[in-house]
């Protein structure tokens, strides 16, 4: 309850003060920006998905406002529609072509992608430029603002119209941020792989985030079109995007009230640069924070000396900058540079990332209490093991050009075993896993899971098919919690249509997956370590938190590819036990693993490989003693028992 007073209480103290503004402030320009500081709110909650949630430089966001405003103006001035039609109008503009850009440009990464929505936004510039007949090319279109329901929008109202979407926007975000939407997003920036293994479609996700936050751009611009009422192509260049990434990352990512802030830093930006005074101030209290900050993080150990000692060399060089030049609004580009370099290496979280750690800690700010773990029973069911064929992989071949990883592999799992596999290095194991897994696409051969063929060559359909796995290289998403990792996974529980979670319908749903997902974290000992995120627990903690995460498909077949790998000796000891529990319950594991110690003691039947191809198979006992085994493992075939116990004479 206290956390809910904290938290909703703030949202509620700030818009009721914001909504009481006009009945005190009479200056139309101070008016226009607080509008402006609405509009700026709801176009950088937009991009704070794509940069914040998906970690992906954004550079299009600009044109998603232009294309809104444009298509804003085009329904009042051309087809004579009013203000809802517009906005509406706005909005579909950049959820389509959001999406539609979204569909290839989503297939890069990193610098690929930013500079493909770099090129959209070129284009979009100089489409408007040059169709004049709808745009009014590079002289502009002049529109009016349309009254709504009966009512012309005086300045006052127009605000309140923003502050009332940039509030709806607002809540609505909350609420898909906070589910297994937002979840689903964050996964993304972490781990694409992973995520497609735990049944998460990685594309569509990733499309649907970048096409949403369009749609804001898009519902922006056309409030940014009613708000100034002329539109100019060259108002939404290069220059305004760069602005709109330094008030998201000045701001805070993965954050509501980080998009306010940046916000209303990129509104005052302007007048910080026209009024040196104050520009000399801002820049002085910045170099005194930088180097404060600075200086304890060194103190403390904290901080590495580059990230303590950049941001102070550039906040030092906006003070001497603003004690030299005569007019800061000439040196605009230099000084936005300059703040987002100290923003991105001094404060990687921004100003509400440092804040909320802050100010949770001062007012003692609880974690949201936590059900009851699910009955386990319930949950995770215990499956008969009746022994019957349930993976059947014939012939299986997977060649990289010359080299033959998977050569005419032949194998048998039965239902209810712990199938053991293994081999020396480069003996093909993960290869095998990978191909089954949906990783690689096998060059030739056939997989069947319960007679049905599997999928081949996708992550997400294989894992949709029945089988989950683990990662020879952990493959967690570092930045959630240990149950936000289960949850991300958790199959048959998240049933709510969209709008019924953006409109906060759907916390029982919530609820009800957070206690299935703490009954596997029950299962595996991490139980007390549910909040704590994936990136701070110990390495053997992350080693089980990666089987509970896979756990929550509910697979027919789990694949653990070498989970003891790096593990010290009693974190073995409590994960032998750890898997002896899920076999229990008649799940049917695959076990990579290098330590014989383990395989000795979990498996049931164990297949051998060496150079892609089976050398043995059979019981644990049986395989440790196989003449070819042992040349595998020994490099020389073993040696007869002499009489007496003679050695054998050296060649």
């Amino acid at each position: 309850m206290k956390r809910i007073l904290l938290l909703r209480g703030a949202e509620f103290l700030v818009f009721a003060l914001l909504a009481t503004i006009p009945k005190f402030v009479e200056n139309p320009y101070a008016l226009g920006l607080l509008t402006l500081l609405a509009i700026y709110g709801i176009l950088l909650i937009g991009l704070d998905v794509t940069v914040g949630y998906l970690g992906q430089v954004n550079l299009a966001h600009v044109a998603f406002l232009g294309l809104g405003a444009y298509a804003a103006g085009f329904v009042v001035t051309k087809l004579g529609l009013g203000m809802v039609p517009a906005l509406l109008a706005a909005t579909l503009v950049g959820l389509v072509l959001g999406g539609l850009l979204a569909l290839p440009a989503l297939r890069l990464e990193g610098p690929q992608f930013a500079l493909a929505t770099l090129s959209f936004a070129a284009l979009s510039t100089t489409a408007l430029n040059e169709l004049e007949a709808l745009t009014g090319g590079a002289q502009g279109l002049s529109l009016s603002r349309p009254p709504l329901f009966g009512h012309n929008l005086t300045p006052p109202l127009f605000y309140w119209l923003c502050m009332v979407l940039l509030a709806v926007v607002w809540m609505l975000m909350r609420n898909l941020l906070a589910s297994q939407w937002g979840r689903a997003f964050e996964a993304l920036r972490d781990s694409p792989i992973a995520t497609d293994a735990m049944g998460v479609g990685t594309y569509a996700h990733k499309v649907a985030a970048f096409a949403l936050g369009s749609s804001l751009g898009g519902l922006a611009g056309g409030l940014y079109a009613f708000n100034f009422q002329y539109l100019q192509p060259q108002s939404f260049t290069y220059d305004l995007m760069i602005i709109l990434l330094l008030g998201v990352v000045l701001g805070g990512r993965k954050s509501l009230w980080g998009a306010f802030v940046g916000a209303s830093v990129i509104v005052l930006l302007p007048n910080l640069l026209s009024n040196r005074l104050l520009f000399q101030i801002f820049s002085g209290l910045g170099f005194a924070g930088a180097l404060a900050a600075g200086l304890q993080g060194l103190y403390r150990k904290t901080t590495r000396p580059f990230q303590a000692l950049a941001p102070v060399v550039a906040m030092g060089l906006l003070v001497v900058g603003g004690l030299l030049v005569e007019n800061t609004e000439d040196w605009r580009k230099a000084i936005f540079a300059l703040m987002l370099f100290s923003v991105v290496v001094g404060l990687p979280e921004g100003i509400m990332g440092f804040l909320s750690t802050f100010l949770a800690k001062l007012f003692r700010v609880p974690h949201a209490p936590l059900p009851e773990p699910a009955d386990i029973d319930t949950m995770l069911p215990i499956r008969p093991a009746d022994g019957s064929a349930l993976l059947v992989l014939d012939d299986l071949k997977r060649y990289f050009g010359g080299v033959k990883a998977v050569d005419g592999l032949s194998m048998t799992v039965r239902a209810g075993t712990i199938h053991g596999l293994i081999g020396p290095n480069g003996s093909g194991k993960s290869t095998v896993v990978n191909v089954i897994s949906g990783l690689y696409t096998p060059t030739a051969g056939t997989m069947q899971l319960r007679g049905v063929a599997l999928p081949i060559g996708s992550l997400y359909r294989v894992a949709q098919a029945g089988v989950a796995r683990t990662f020879q290289n952990l493959q967690l998403f570092g930045e959630l919690t240990a149950l936000e990792n289960v949850l991300v996974a958790l199959k048959g529980v998240y049933r709510n249509p969209l709008p019924m979670v953006l409109l906060g319908l759907a916390r029982r749903e919530e609820r009800s997956a957070q206690a299935q997902a703490l009954a596997l974290l029950e299962l595996i000992g991490l139980r007390e370590q549910a909040l704590v995120k994936a990136k701070d627990l110990t390495y053997g903690a992350q080693r089980f938190l990666e089987i509970a995460r896979a756990l929550a498909r509910k697979p027919d077949l789990l694949i653990l590819d070498e989970p003891a790998a790096g593990l010290a000796h009693p974190d073995v000891l409590q994960q032998i036990e750890f898997i002896q529990r899920i076999h229990q319950r008649g799940i049917t594991i695959i076990l990579i693993e290098h330590h014989m110690d383990v395989v000795s003691e979990l498996c049931d039947t164990v297949t051998v490989l060496d150079g892609g191809r089976i050398i043995a198979e059979g019981t644990p006992d049986v395989v440790q003693r196989h003449p070819k085994v042992v040349e595998a493992y020994l490099g020389q075939p073993p040696q007869p028992e002499l009489p007496g116990g003679a050695e054998p004479l050296p060649a």
